[in-house]
């Protein structure tokens, strides 16, 4: 899930919901999103999740008809990946209160992390009656990936860069088009990204894997090169170099990779020294 949806409403949200509320006899104004991380559990969910949980289940079972209390306890789940149990908590929500789009959103992400695509994209859809959420497009896009719908995957993410001004999801809407074919669109879209934000990384990690799964070793290189320059001592670029180097047959070069992750991190060092032992790259254009 993207770091977008677990971001606190700031005080301008706040205004602009309250006068969404004020209006909407007159103007029918949809309010702007809640996220997870506005529930007033969140932050004792990500402290201790496990403790969370038995309190949260407690709670529910001594008033079933509390609906924070449920979204708390599904989010909870969430945290767990218990999505079957997530669903649960969401639907009893929805049971009560069939136009929760907070509930909504959490259920159709369930679902999709579940593999049950269209009830995640039916789910994401209604939420958007009632309130209009980047994250809500976000989901719906990963589901048509997934689908084998490119361009409605990419115009979903499209829809969510426009919306949260999102890096990550201008990458997922270059892995869109070019998994449609749109290999020229793709680039474009991640240069676009690098324009826009040029000290993140995330547009470059992205482009080398596709790139190397084109057969391009030398874009893949040159790509994963500049992320590490962009964050140097990043599990993710490092990991992203010493995989593309590893693929091309540069065994030294990615064990340099590896060993300058562990003078920084030991543990992510030591997972990627495992994961490539094992892990390929994936045929080419898929």
């Amino acid at each position: 899930m993207s770091k977008h949806f677990f971001q606190a409403a700031n005080e301008k949200l706040i205004a602009m919901s309250a006068l969404c509320v004020l209006s909407a006899a007159l103007t029918g104004c949809v309010t702007q999103a809640r996220t997870m991380s506005s529930l007033p559990c969140a932050e004792e969910i990500h402290a201790n999740v496990t403790t969370a949980v038995t309190k949260l289940t407690a709670q529910a079972a001594a008033d079933p008809s509390n609906n924070e209390t449920q979204l708390c306890l599904a989010y909870a789940f969430i945290a767990q990946k218990k999505f079957p149990a997530a669903i649960e908590a969401t639907s009893r929500v929805l049971a009560v209160d069939k136009v929760n789009p907070l509930a909504l959103r959490m259920r159709a992400f369930a679902r999709y992390r579940l593999g049950v695509y269209q009830m995640a994209i039916d789910d994401a859809s209604a939420s958007l009656k009632f309130e209009t959420s980047g994250e809500a497009y976000e989901i719906m896009g990963k589901c048509r990936l997934h689908m084998g719908d490119s361009a409605g995957a990419a115009e979903d993410f499209r829809i969510w860069a426009n919306l949260d001004k999102s890096i990550e999801a201008r990458c997922w809407m270059g892995s869109a088009q070019w998994t449609g074919g749109d290999q020229a669109g793709a680039l474009k879209t991640w240069e676009t990204a690098e324009i826009v934000a040029p000290k993140d990384p995330e547009p470059f990690i992205w482009k080398a894997g596709f790139l190397f799964r084109a057969d391009d070793k030398g874009g893949a290189l040159e790509a994963a090169k500049r992320a590490v320059e962009l964050a140097p001592d990043s599990p993710q670029t490092l990991g992203t170099l010493a995989r593309v180097q590893s693929w091309s047959g540069d065994a030294k070069g990615a064990a340099e990779t590896v060993a300058r992750l562990a003078k920084t991190n030991p543990k992510a060092a030591a997972k990627l020294t495992e994961k490539l032992k094992t892990s390929v790259p994936a045929v080419k254009g898929a």
